[in-house]
């Protein structure tokens, strides 16, 4: 499942660097299929995700990380979805799109450290 999992993850980061690139060209408004494609790639990212840590509640590990990853995720998803939609102007693209990518890092910080005891 880890390896499923950090499969979304690289599309996840990879459909994100492309809706960022071509939302800060100001190139035409994205097709149903790539907003669809977005919609299950995030289904599939917390799915497997969810899998991932129901081991962990039955040991008693300490989880804030997760939980810390889960808020990170609604801040992405949701500056994402403000960034990109086609009747934003520049400065929310460019908004949008800088706080979904520190989101991301902060993602990809805590899944890398993993602190056992973050609050």
């Amino acid at each position: 499942m880890k390896h499923f999992h950090l499969l979304m993850v690289f599309i996840t980061l990879s459909l994100f660097v492309w809706q960022a690139s071509l939302a800060l060209s100001q190139s035409p408004g994205f097709s149903k299929q790539t907003k669809i494609a977005t919609h299950v790639i995030y289904t599939l990212l917390v799915i497997s995700g969810v899998m991932m840590v129901l081991p962990l509640l039955s040991t008693n590990a300490p989880l804030q990380w997760v939980m810390a990853k889960i808020i990170l995720l609604l801040v992405a998803i949701s500056a994402s979805m403000k960034a990109f939609k086609a009747s934003v102007e520049p400065a929310q693209v460019k908004a949008g799109v800088f706080v979904a990518s520190i989101a991301y890092i902060g993602i990809i910080g805590l899944a890398v450290i993993k602190p056992a005891n973050f609050i």
